[in-house]
């Protein structure tokens, strides 16, 4: 671990800073400000932001063009996130990481260097929390309850806490070695990812979990046509377990041990996202996102097993796809920016599940289906636009639909074969809201050029498709209400975030009448070099 930082001094001391590179997870809102600016109209409107990291145009837009030196390098800044939990371990979106109660830190710091085509990042992430125990499901409830959350255990790679100690984790982060052309940028990467139009959540690919080892075939900036302009990725991957469990008296019902043993393998990870605007209709963004994961020891020979993506997508066209023990997610989105009232609507649409044909998608498009849709809008409250008040609305629903009641699609984000679940060392690729979860966000905030601050509202029900066949009564659902207070500024070459996010959660855990409070208190500082 140490070559990391070796690495990582000898590059900072053999150049001076050209420009500044802005790395995933920055706490200043600098994503969030270019996608403001497209419904204001400052930046292009040929970029979806539906492909994240957005640094490599970034890049394109603030370098130095007047640069004759052949070795250009952007010292990253340096990020320390602190946070703590009071009651529970509350945690999402948050990359390296995890769910803990107490006290938890993340430190980032790293260097962007290219020469020629040659583009290498480095940007390893350390994090610490002090993970004390907390109140979890009991396991004084009734056997067919303990027994169906069990399942939930047994076919997701998500442990309750991680470990009985504190926990440690150092990693390369937001770091990548690739190759670029004007358009095109080919490599290595271990960046956090996320693919799709929403803001709070996304089906397939988001910062939830830590990034993971993937290369990367993937475009720099819109490529341009006579259709019009097209953005896209293609990733292979390897997916990491967490390397922790629940304790075994969470298994056992009438002394009977109900685990079942996952499989100590790493898993391969193929993914495509693509994303075209109509020439015809500006603002307007179509695309469609799919990835695989399976076994290493199951993973075949031939070309489409290392590339599935590529594959029909109805079972009558493949030759015998569920004796392949790999698990499909797929999604189609859409965003539309309206610059001319300051607005943006999206829309994504996934599928845990093959169709079996065309007909069968036609008769059942509820068939294993989630969806995520929201809505933005602008309102200026200066004269120069440099002061305004957002309005963001999100929806999304990953409890399955009126469908399973003859048809049961399965759990997203799980799978009966692939028992670890679509998780990266523990946590959820996708949305962080979890299997089963809804939930719907409301968020006003004020920005103006160094600050900005705003207050959140989200209704979160925890996991409905347990709960619906569970439970007999109503009562139980365990729903949370969040208002999250948040703030942000810069001081010269320092930026300061704070957050305070109450959470009352009605019926924790499930348990009618267990209502609790958790406050969860964020601060965070960037040094930018």
């Amino acid at each position: 671990m140490n070559s990391k930082y070796l690495f990582l001094a000898l590059l900072l001391c053999f150049s001076k800073v050209i420009s500044q590179n802005i790395p995933f997870g920055s706490i200043d809102f600098t994503e969030d400000r270019l996608r403001n600016d497209q419904l204001l109209d400052k930046t292009s409107t040929n970029i979806s932001f539906s492909l994240r990291p957005t640094s490599q145009v970034i890049s394109e837009i603030n370098s130095d063009k007047n640069s004759n030196s052949k070795i250009k390098i952007q010292y990253l800044p340096i990020i320390l996130k602190q946070q703590y939990n009071t009651f529970t371990s509350l945690s999402r979106n948050d990359g390296a990481m995890i769910p803990a109660k107490g006290y938890q830190t993340q430190f980032s710091a790293g260097v962007h260097a290219s020469y020629g085509s040659l583009d290498i990042q480095i940007n390893p992430e350390y994090v610490y929390a002090a993970n004390p125990n907390f109140e979890t499901f009991p396991t004084s409830e009734n056997n067919n309850i303990r027994l169906a959350y069990i399942h939930y255990l047994n076919h997701s790679d998500i442990p309750v806490r991680f470990g009985d100690k504190s926990y440690h984790y150092l990693g390369w982060g937001q770091s990548s070695i690739k190759l670029n052309s004007k358009n095109f940028a080919v490599g290595i990467s271990t960046e956090n990812l996320w693919w799709g139009p929403g803001i709070y959540n996304s089906l397939i690919m988001s910062n939830n979990a830590p990034g993971f080892l993937h290369f990367t075939i993937n475009t720099r900036k819109p490529i341009q046509t006579f259709l019009g302009s097209f953005e896209g990725q293609l990733i292979n991957g390897r997916l990491e377990n967490s390397g922790f469990d629940n304790p075994t008296e969470d298994y056992i019902v009438d002394d009977v041990n109900y685990k079942i043993a996952k499989r100590q393998e790493w898993r391969y990870l193929s993914g495509l996202s693509i994303n075209y605007q109509p020439k015809w209709i500006p603002g307007l963004f179509i695309g469609l996102n799919r990835v695989f994961q399976i076994y290493n020891t199951d993973l075949g020979k031939q070309f489409t097993d290392y590339f599935p993506v590529i594959t029909p997508f109805q079972k009558t066209n493949l030759n015998n796809e569920d004796a392949k023990n790999r698990d499909q997610l797929a999604s189609i989105f859409l965003r539309w920016v309206m610059k001319e009232s300051k607005s943006e609507i999206y829309v994504e649409n996934g599928w845990n599940d093959h169709s079996s044909n065309l007909l069968d998608l036609f008769d059942s498009p509820s068939h294993s289906r989630a969806i995520l849709f929201g809505l933005g809008k602008i309102f200026i409250l200066s004269s120069n636009k440099d002061t305004y008040l957002k309005f963001n609305f999100e929806h999304t629903q990953l409890q399955q639909s009126a469908d399973r009641i003859i048809r049961p699609a399965g759990a997203w984000y799980e799978h009966g074969t692939i028992l670890h679940g679509y998780t990266q060392m523990g946590q959820i690729i996708g949305a962080g809201i979890g299997s089963g979860g809804n939930s719907q966000i409301l968020d006003f905030s004020i920005w103006n050029k160094n600050k900005v601050w705003g207050i959140q509202c989200e209704r979160y029900a925890h996991n409905l498709d347990f709960y619906y066949d569970t439970f007999t009564d109503y009562n139980h659902k365990w729903v949370d209400f969040n208002l999250n207070a948040y703030g942000y500024k810069r001081y010269g070459n320092i930026g300061v975030q704070a957050k305070l996010n109450t959470s009352w959660m009605s019926n924790y855990q499930w348990q009618l009448d267990n209502n609790k409070l958790n406050l969860q208190i964020q601060f965070a500082l960037q040094y930018h070099l």
